[in-house]
């Protein structure tokens, strides 16, 4: 297809292609598109495909004219975009003098006696040359594991296995059932409560303020202060009291709901259904083998261990998002809108996964979305950054991923997900796409690798946790 086309670059990222199709084309394609109609049309008094071309056209034009109109936008952009060797991010918005990209109903405005126009403004890949990539200057945290820190690990294995116990020591009441004794700080109590913010006219219950939850006294997981209002309450007792929600209460979130109650009084009514504690196991050579260790010393070690290769992980963790830091501040570059809206999509799902796995209601997982949604947009571009910027070193470097290096992964990859090898090269080999994924993951690990080796690392002592 013999196309005109000019080409403006808005920005580093961003180009704007005006494309012409001459009237020429314009009407061949459209001549060509009505005879294939025409082999197929059933209009009445003819038989299908004796319907002669000038009845096709006063039946099919418009049908025929929105097809032609797109397909040669599609055709000569994709031509377009070869010819000028564009490495495009996205989609392109497609604007001409009867349409706009997200304009709604419009008219095609073709016509085979004219050239069809239009512009296309599309985002591309940046060019990007790392420099300065050598000879970073780095620390890497020490791993020291106390046996503070060990004993914290054995007492959250107790706390797994607890049992939330109804208390005793209560008072008959009215029906003749007993209640409990005073609750306390660190007992359970399952409570139903609602409630509603105080105003000039009186109490304004609120749905968002009623419900059910069982509360540990002392976990500060509610507000400032309400916990310290059922210090004292029994089974079966109801209360009502009044509490201000904290001034800086909804900060950090884009929630409009949580920011207008901030330094608000509200008033609570909570009933205690039950109160309960915690009992924990007898820590002995019993509870370790019912835990899957052979005794309290070796669950002692295997929890040293573990440790010892979280910290590592974590250390690891901290030197590779400072070595990216240094990279991304040592080379700045535009980063189309696409990309880090598209990882910006990518950390949201994930984020709102995670929440639906521990529990969350749909509601709440798309508010917190909602207020999050700038820092993950942060994240987003820098990993977007760092992964360019990776890309470059690879190909600087001449850094390729070998069938050695996936042979290893594939190994990894089968004992942590239990899944037989056979199966997983059977899955990629019917996935390249997937394919292609596992060997960008590699590449980039292969490049971090590449700088770290390549950088000036201190060892620096880890504070404790």
């Amino acid at each position: 297809m013999k196309l005109n086309v000019e080409v403006e670059k808005i920005s580093s990222v961003v180009r704007k292609l005006t494309v012409r199709v001459p009237a020429s084309e314009v009407k061949a394609t459209l001549e060509r598109s009505f005879i294939t109609v025409q082999k197929t049309a059933a209009l009445k008094g003819f038989r299908p495909g004796q319907a002669p071309i000038s009845m096709v056209k006063q039946f099919y034009g418009e049908d025929v004219r929105h097809r032609v109109f797109h397909s040669l936008i599609d055709d000569s952009f994709e031509q377009v975009i070869r010819q000028e060797a564009l490495k495009t991010v996205g989609y392109p918005k497609i604007d001409t003098s009867a349409h706009q990209t997200g304009a709604g109903a419009h008219d095609h405005g073709i016509k085979d006696e004219q050239d069809l126009v239009y512009t296309a403004t599309v985002e591309i890949f940046p060019e990007v040359q790392a420099k300065g990539y050598t000879g970073l200057r780095l620390s890497r945290e020490t791993v020291a594991v106390t046996d503070e820190m060990i004993e914290v690990v054995v007492k959250n294995f107790q706390d797994s296995q607890a049992q939330l116990v109804p208390v005793g020591g209560g008072v008959a009441l009215a029906d003749g059932s007993l209640s409990s004794r005073p609750s306390q700080k660190g007992d359970f109590v399952d409570t139903t409560f609602s409630g509603g913010l105080v105003s000039d006219t009186g109490v304004q219950p609120r749905e968002d303020m009623k419900g059910s939850r069982v509360i540990e006294i002392g976990s500060n997981s509610m507000i400032a202060g309400f916990e310290d209002q059922l210090i004292g309450m029994r089974a079966g007792e109801t209360k009502t009291f009044r509490i201000r929600f904290p001034e800086n209460y909804g900060e950090g979130t884009e929630i409009a709901e949580a920011k207008a109650i901030a330094n608000r009084e509200a008033e609570f009514t909570v009933t205690v259904q039950e109160v309960k504690e915690k009992k924990l196991p007898t820590l002995d050579d019993e509870f370790a083998k019912q835990m899957g260790y052979e005794s309290v010393a070796d669950l002692r070690v295997k929890a040293k261990d573990f440790l010892v290769r979280e910290r590592a992980k974590e250390s690891e963790a901290k030197l590779q998002g400072a070595l990216v830091a240094q990279l991304i501040e040592k080379n700045p570059f535009e980063v189309p809108a696409a990309l880090v809206e598209s990882q910006t999509k990518l950390l949201a799902q994930e984020w709102g996964e995670e929440l639906k796995r521990q529990g969350y209601p749909e509601k709440m997982i798309q508010d917190s979305i909602r207020g999050d949604l700038n820092t993950l947009k942060t994240r987003a571009e820098s990993q977007v950054r760092a992964s360019l910027l990776l890309e470059n070193i690879s190909e600087q470097e001449k850094i390729a991923v070998s069938d050695q290096v996936i042979d290893a992964e594939m190994d990894v990859m089968s004992q942590s997900s239990r899944i037989d090898r056979e199966k997983l090269e059977e899955f990629y080999a019917k996935n390249p796409g997937r394919k292609g994924d596992l060997e960008f993951r590699l590449r980039q690990e292969l490049a971090i690798k590449f700088l770290l080796d390549k950088a000036e690392i201190t060892s620096v002592e880890a504070s404790e946790k």
